[in-house]
């Protein structure tokens, strides 16, 4: 599970007031990045059930916010994100404060197959499993209902991100315009053997248990 957790941090880089959840909303696309705003999940995988959170604690002048990623009783550090959301765009793969450089995973008014397209540099350590080529976040679905931590949710985006590097790798992300991603399911991936140089891949869904607004 260690080694699991490990893969799927570094490969998928993964988040009130009372509002209707079937409102769009005008002057806060994305509502649900604001300081303070936390999300708990279950990881569930083949090999078992791990909880993970994220937690905004500030955000920048330009739009970008850092989350901390932390698995809660486990000896895993802390480990910082920096998402972006501003009128139109919503991104939680940046590479901020590095620079500016943030992967789309959703627009305002996106609509069904609209996507967009990154290419990321192979590793050059020939060992490193991270993402790379081709990466394509597509809109799946759009006013999706998914049930998520007793609640419904009608105001969901299904959105698929996929790499080049890794042919059986996805990543179904399920945003709520006024809650955040409300699930995740995919298939991950990881190292086998003494010389770990097969790679194999698993399903894994992230469930939202709680949240705090």
């Amino acid at each position: 599970m260690k080694k699991i957790v490990l893969i799927i941090v570094s490969g998928l880089l993964l988040l009130a007031c009372k509002r209707d959840e079937n409102q769009v909303l005008d002057k806060e696309t994305f509502p649900f990045m604001k300081v303070g705003n936390q999300w708990n999940y279950l990881m569930v995988t083949e090999e078992g059930e791990a909880e993970v959170s994220y937690k905004i604690v500030d955000k920048t002048e330009k739009d970008y916010f850092k989350v901390l990623l932390s698995f809660p009783d486990s000896e895993f550090p802390v480990i910082d994100h920096f998402w972006f959301a501003d009128q139109t765009t919503f991104s939680m793969v940046t590479a901020w404060p590095d620079n500016d450089i943030k992967f789309t995973m959703l627009k305002k008014d996106s609509k069904v197959n609209d996507s967009w397209e990154y290419f990321v540099p192979a590793p050059l350590d020939p060992e490193d499993d991270a993402l790379s080529g081709v990466i394509i976040f597509k809109v799946l679905a759009i006013n999706a209902t998914v049930t998520a931590a007793g609640k419904t949710y009608s105001d969901v985006y299904k959105i698929r991100e996929t790499a080049s590097s890794h042919s059986n790798y996805y990543a179904d992300y399920f945003i709520s315009l006024s809650s955040g991603i409300v699930k995740m399911e995919g298939m991950g991936y990881m190292r086998i053997g003494e010389e770990e140089d097969d790679i194999v891949y698993f399903p894994l869904e992230w469930r939202l248990k709680s949240k705090n607004f």
